[in-house]
């Protein structure tokens, strides 16, 4: 189900640590942009992403069907269990019961996160991926100003259809974001230069979204 630790032995500093250079490793633009968000708010945002890469793992990890099912229902369990004050051994479980005891996570979108992965995986279609919920969760944990978190779930959809390497015939018009929530957002910046084609570098990429930080077009 991922990796396993002993709460006991590991503090939620050290967890929150080995979370955050998983999603550098295996999520590098969001955790970029995630550089740019108030301390409080960047462990929320890498334990919510750290959550994610859980429930997207299960597409490459398993083949089978019924295999695939038992590990979102795992972690159906896990957050079921959270709520009644119970917490299995493992980092991101963790993480996110002290996300959700300070009230910066929602169990129940967290539950629709995993019932919408599910979808997708039996489906064997990406595109059904919660890749607009995510950003949601991710904008509401940087501000809850209805005006602030405004946010079309397209542009998410066509970022991640370019990251897998699909092509789009138009991108969206670039949209311009609050402040507050650009550590949120600033990795969609990206479509417009994969859009183009070739490899992006590192730096590219560091530019593009500190250009989005600075300016709020995404």
């Amino acid at each position: 189900m991922g990796s396993m630790t002993s709460p006991a032995s590991d503090s939620l500093s050290d967890i929150w640590e080995r979370l955050d250079s998983r999603v550098k490793r295996v999520d590098e633009e969001r955790w970029l942009s995630s550089r740019y968000a108030p301390l409080s708010e960047r462990r929320t945002l890498v334990v919510l992403y750290a959550f994610y890469y859980e429930l997207a793992r299960v597409r490459v990890s398993v083949s089978d069907p019924i295999m695939g099912q038992i590990r979102f229902q795992w972690w159906r369990d896990a957050l079921s269990e959270l709520a009644q004050g119970e917490r299995r051994q493992h980092d991101v479980v963790t993480a996110l019961a002290a996300e959700i005891e300070a009230e910066r996570l929602s169990p129940d979108r967290l539950q629709a996160l995993v019932a919408q992965f599910e979808a997708a995986f039996i489906a064997s279609d990406r595109t059904q991926e919660p890749e607009g919920e995510l950003a949601e969760l991710a904008v509401a944990i940087c501000s809850s100003s209805e005006e602030e978190t405004a946010f079309d779930h397209g542009i998410a959809a066509q970022w991640a259809s370019l990251r897998r390497g699909e092509e789009i015939a138009k991108p969206l018009p670039r949209l311009r974001v609050a402040s507050r929530v650009r550590p949120a957002l600033a990795h969609f910046r990206l479509r417009f230069l994969w859009r183009r084609g070739g490899k992006i570098g590192r730096l590219q990429t560091r530019l593009a979204i500190l250009m989005a930080v600075l300016t709020g077009g995404v």
